[in-house]
């Protein structure tokens, strides 16, 4: 183990941590770099290039249904608007 309790982490880095927040003390450099050393081998950081194709293909799915009144009225007020048409229009 890193850490034998949390106590011991909160001493070393939670305490000086919320000190460098509050502003009661200045950036401590050497802890930072010595935190991110610990914790980096467990942070799990992929882009999507490396991921993508490990993925299943996508499927898209439509499926229609009517409106409900509230909801057919709110698209037609929104589709009389004439914002909404100069915008679709372009």
């Amino acid at each position: 183990h890193i850490f034998r309790s949390r106590k011991e982490f909160s001493y070393w880095f939670s305490n000086p941590m919320n000190s460098m927040i509050e502003g009661t003390s200045n950036r401590n450099e050497d802890l930072l770099a010595r935190l991110h050393g610990i914790i980096r081998p467990f942070v799990l950081r992929r882009l999507k290039k490396d991921v993508e194709t490990q993925m299943p293909g996508k499927f898209e799915h439509i499926v229609s249904c009517n409106l409900s009144r509230r909801q057919m009225f709110l698209y037609e007020e929104f589709m009389a608007r004439s914002s909404t048409r100069m915008a679709l229009q372009k």
